[in-house]
């Protein structure tokens, strides 16, 4: 992996340091050197691949050049460091200590990296299908899910449950940011704030709801985005429960009784959940836009419903939802998910079952095996608590569940901040086909095919599981 220091005399390389070790590299395939900013894992990535990086918007493969050279899959714990931006059939970059000067070699006694030998064979130079292609693979993906069936997300506002139908919800965030004042305004209206460069009202659906006001900037506050009649307006919840499916039969009218108080004429059903067990009270979008605080607010700043429900290129937004793995964030294509669920406390073990299916639970009457992800990514177990979700997809014929640590946001992206994925050397990273850039905040998502969640064999072993656990006490 590395050239006799006579085979390339004269040319200038670049010195880079690796612990107490001082390499180099030929300073003609280097593009640029960055500090190193935040690295997005990629689980079953090759072992020499640190991760990607944001790179203007595009990213940046980073390969670890002490595993590359040393083969450890474990790198010393460093802080700081540099990455080499080369030319390599694109572009990637080499994780190094620091890197040092340029120097005009000839005959020293250095070691100078052999760039094509050494990333050979640790990273692909094919590139997937486009990205166009990408998106119609996960959306193709979502299934025979019924048509009878409503989907809802469902939230917590002072600590009751609440659901607004999924397809009027355009994104939900985590509340931050600075809220500007709107003077005189209804006291539930909570101000002006900035969203994709866009003027968005706010306001406390608690206040909307004549329940009592909370402080808007609590740990678990989210601003979920509604849109009616190409406005749009942002509502304040208090904490993010889940996404939820229900038929008919479990979605009744208000009694009249209850609509006669301040706040319920926005309640437009009520759902039962787990055989009435827990109730919901489903909002209509189209009542939330008439309650004269909205409106008000509405048209008190025109620029708030211009945000655009279509990309620069007029091609649709897609939406995402987005979920966290230990410190780290991926996404799927809302389109695919089925729904999302808590993971319920009893679960049927499946004994000889492979170690990443947690086990099968009866959904509505239906045995759904739950995948644990955090096996699937190979990271460490961990007691994620309460905020646990197994979001449910169909695969083929196959519906299965797959255990995240937390269900975080759901965000609209444009076809414009949607990128291939670099190829990795590992079949199993072809699960992710797409990255989201989220420029606003600095960051970038990998964007989960649900297609290759599950490669042929094991979408073959949990099949089979769920074949046999033709009854399951039920939850």
């Amino acid at each position: 992996m590395t050239s006799p220091p006579d085979s390339d005399h004269g040319k200038r390389r670049l010195l880079f340091r690796l612990g107490s070790e001082v390499h180099a590299i030929d300073a003609g395939r280097v593009l640029e050197v960055l500090p190193v900013p935040h690295i997005t894992r990629v689980p079953h990535g090759p072992p020499a691949l640190a991760g990607i990086v944001n790179l203007r918007g595009q990213p940046l493969p980073v390969m670890s050049v002490e595993r590359l050279l040393s083969h450890n899959p474990e790198p010393r714990k460093t802080s700081g460091g540099k990455i080499i931006v080369c030319d390599y059939s694109g572009i990637i970059g080499l994780l190094v200590d620091d890197v040092l000067q340029l120097s005009q070699t000839g005959g020293d006694a250095i070691k100078v990296l052999d760039l094509d030998e050494t990333l050979q064979s640790a990273f692909k130079l094919e590139k997937r299908a486009g990205v166009a292609r990408g998106q119609e693979a996960s959306q193709s993906a979502a299934g025979p899910v019924s048509a009878d069936l409503s989907t809802f997300l469902s939230f917590r506002v002072s600590g009751q449950l609440y659901g607004l139908p999924l397809e009027s919800v355009r994104e939900v965030a985590h509340l931050g940011g600075e809220i500007a004042a709107v003077p005189n305004a209804d006291e539930a209206v909570l101000g002006m704030m900035s969203m994709r460069d866009v003027v968005l009202p706010v306001v406390s659906l608690a206040g909307l709801l004549g329940l009592q006001l909370a402080s808007p900037e609590g740990a678990g506050s989210r601003i979920i985005v509604i849109e009616y009649d190409k406005a749009l307006v942002g509502l304040v919840v208090s904490e993010l429960d889940m996404i939820r499916r229900l038929p008919p039969s479990a979605i009744d009218t208000v009694p009249a009784v209850l609509q006669r108080g301040r706040g319920t004429a926005e309640i437009h059903a009520i759902g039962r959940i787990d055989n009435g067990a827990v109730l919901i009270s489903i909002l209509s979008p189209e009542r939330l836009f008439g309650h004269a605080t909205v409106s008000q607010v509405i048209e008190r700043k025109p620029g708030a419903s211009t945000m655009a429900a279509a990309s620069e290129s007029g091609a649709p937004l897609e939406q995402f939802l987005l979920f966290r793995l230990a410190e780290e964030t991926y996404g799927l294509p809302i389109a695919a998910v089925d729904e999302v669920i808590r993971v319920p406390q009893d679960i049927t073990r499946m004994p000889g079952a492979p170690s990443f299916v947690s086990g099968v639970i009866n959904l509505r009457g239906k045995a759904v095996p739950l995948i644990d992800q955090r096996t699937r990514f190979d990271l460490a177990e961990t007691k994620s608590g309460g905020q646990a979700r197994a979001i449910i997809l169909t695969i083929g014929a196959l519906q299965a569940g797959f255990v995240v640590d937390s269900v975080s946001e759901v965000k609209a992206v444009s076809p414009e901040a949607l990128s291939a994925a670099p190829e990795f050397s590992s079949d199993e990273t072809e699960v992710f086909d797409r990255v989201a850039h989220f420029e606003s905040e600095g960051r970038m998502v990998l964007i989960v095919n649900p297609q290759e969640l599950l490669s042929k064999a094991e979408r073959d072993v949990v099949a089979s599981i769920a074949r046999e656990k033709t009854a399951v006490t039920p939850t």
